[in-house]
């Protein structure tokens, strides 16, 4: 990926002659090799798209008192990026958890409703041992296992990636949203989740996540587990 740093571009987007550009909140301009869609218009990719926008379309109707608690509770939020520690903006918070909430609501995992609260309690969902686990099988695949403590009732989930060969070891998307599973607990509980039919010997790479059952809805860090995947009878 490249970052132009001079001005003689000051707006691009889109596609030309095989680079792409576009911007994010930290550099107005961003210049990266095109590549083809994962997933085009899988219905799982409409699932996400709608809820996405279901989200950005709440944030705008909320009150202003609202929104000032989305503010404060995303400043408890600590990311960790190549330079550091960071937050988010509240409004980006909220599109996040509530369009995730939205999204496993569409997929049978949450019931409503959603009204979009902002969290009293700070920081993120509190999940441990978040690991590569044994794939217990049959067949082919990889697992992952999450605890959380709590006595909150919470979904675990998670998407995997392609095969790659052994010597990738990084990898943070984009991840197959037509592979996500997930697991609804009514409270504390240690979760495995299973990826099946993989080819034994490759590396998949997997980004476990956990986000509360009800509102106000608060999610888990991001994860990334790199798994080699394993043959049980």
């Amino acid at each position: 990926m490249a970052k132009f740093l001079s001005q003689v571009y000051t707006v691009i987007r889109g596609s030309v002659g095989g680079i792409t550009y576009t911007a994010n909140q930290f550099q107005p301009l961003i210049a990266r090799a095109r590549v083809s869609p994962v997933n085009p218009n899988t219905s799982y990719q409409t699932m996400i798209r709608s809820a996405f926008a279901g989200a950005a379309q709440m944030w705008r109707f909320v009150t202003n008192l609202v929104r000032q608690g989305w503010d404060d509770y995303a400043k408890t939020c600590v990311y960790e990026g190549p330079l550091g520690t960071y937050t988010i903006p509240g409004r980006q918070m909220f599109i996040g958890c509530i369009g995730n909430a939205l999204y496993q609501m569409a997929r049978g995992n949450i019931a409503g409703p959603i009204a979009g609260t902002a969290p009293v309690l700070p920081g993120f969902f509190d999940v441990s041992q978040v690991a590569d686990a044994a794939y217990v099988g049959p067949g082919t695949g990889i697992a992952f296992t999450m605890t959380s403590m709590t006595a909150e009732p919470w979904v675990a989930y998670g998407s995997r990636s392609f095969a790659f060969d052994p010597t990738r070891y990084r990898f943070k998307g984009p991840f197959l949203s037509w592979s996500l599973d997930s697991v609804t607990s009514p409270g504390a509980a240690s979760i495995i989740i299973e990826f099946d039919f993989l080819n034994p010997g490759s590396i998949y790479f997997s980004n476990p996540r956990a986000i509360t059952a009800g509102d106000p809805f608060r999610m888990s860090p991001p994860y990334y587990l790199r798994h080699t995947a394993v043959t049980v009878p």
